[in-house]
């Protein structure tokens, strides 16, 4: 029965999520594919938030804008995946991507985290 499951594609890393392909022309017109974030790229993101527990007043505006890149990025590693609808990167790539994050970078992840938006939507419909 479970491998069953799986030949559906109950297993596979975007079942059950909102997913949406777009081309990059930044990057050579490729076609990736967005999905909403899953919860356990949400529980990282928190973790990286909260820090060591540390106040926000107590934190230079540098260090609080570096905690929010690296929030970020550990969302967009969550949803960025492949055409074959494997994620591109793992949570081990995170130092990877913070060196390059950017603008594109952004972009995607706020295109993903309006997939949210759109499945709220449609539970409501």
């Amino acid at each position: 029965m479970a491998k069953d499951l799986k030949n559906t594609g109950a297993g596979q890393t975007v079942a059950g999520s909102v997913i949406k392909t777009v081309k990059v022309p930044e990057w050579r017109n490729v076609s990736v594919v967005l999905r909403e974030p899953s919860a356990e790229a949400w529980y990282l993101w928190q973790e990286v938030l909260n820090g060591d527990g540390e106040d926000d007043d107590t934190l230079s505006v540098v260090a609080k804008t570096r905690r929010n890149l690296e929030a970020d990025v550990t969302l967009f590693c969550d949803v960025l995946c492949d055409t074959d609808l494997q994620r591109v990167f793992t949570p081990d790539d995170r130092e990877q991507v913070l060196a390059v994050y950017g603008p594109v970078h952004a972009r995607l992840l706020r295109q993903a985290l309006e997939l949210i938006a759109d499945a709220e939507s449609a539970r409501k419909k």
